[in-house]
């Protein structure tokens, strides 16, 4: 199983904030043969850890993700004055169908972690 790391505070990179619960998933590397290799960085103190992406592709992700977010807030609340006998979970399950069609077509390039995050902010910015 992948861990997946979040920044534990809220980072800035360039004007941007990154937010803190943001999935940043590890890069995952090995070079085959007799005995298998492992793909890690070394860090500044001289310990080992899995390589990341750079801030700057881990704020671009972030702003994609918070982008679409935003989108489909819209469009949950234009679905819910369009279908008012719809309730918030049938809408929110909606969605989430289709943006997992979406990224599993190819027209959407998010991994499962990201997908949830988008999730969650959905709701918080429905809610609200």
């Amino acid at each position: 199983m992948t861990k997946v790391h979040y920044m534990s505070e809220t980072q800035e990179i360039g004007t941007r904030k990154l937010h803190p619960d943001f999935p940043v998933e590890p890069i995952l590397g090995a070079v085959g043969g007799a005995q298998p290799k492992l793909s890690l960085k070394r860090r500044g103190n001289g310990t080992c850890d899995v390589p990341t992406c750079s801030p700057e592709e881990i704020m671009h992700r972030f702003t994609i993700a918070e982008d679409i977010a935003g989108q489909l807030v819209t469009y949950f609340k234009r679905k819910k004055r369009a279908y008012p006998e719809w309730t918030d979970e049938k809408n929110y399950e909606r969605i989430r169908l289709a943006f997992i069609n979406k990224v599993s077509e190819g027209k959407w390039c998010f991994t499962d972690t990201e997908q949830a995050w988008i999730m969650c902010r959905l709701r918080e910015h429905s809610a609200s």
